[in-house]
């Protein structure tokens, strides 16, 4: 299982990147989807993600979700 970013619920409030045990998330400019405005959104490296899932579970917004 890999974390998938929403990036249209994202509001780059960080919270995963503190939990992230892995220390693979980063918030990286780029436009909202929502609102077309340019903002810091959440992004994973996924090669060096090892699935663990904390990231969807402290995710106030639940923006990221455990896709197969």
């Amino acid at each position: 299982m890999k974390p998938e970013v929403d990036a249209s619920k994202c509001i780059g409030c960080g919270t995963c990147v503190a939990h992230c045990p892995e220390a693979v998330i980063e918030l990286i400019e780029r436009q909202n989807v929502k609102t077309s405005k340019r903002q810091k959104l959440a992004e994973i490296d996924q090669e060096y993600c090892k699935g663990c899932g904390v990231c969807a579970q402290v995710c106030p917004l639940r923006a990221i979700t455990m896709k197969k």
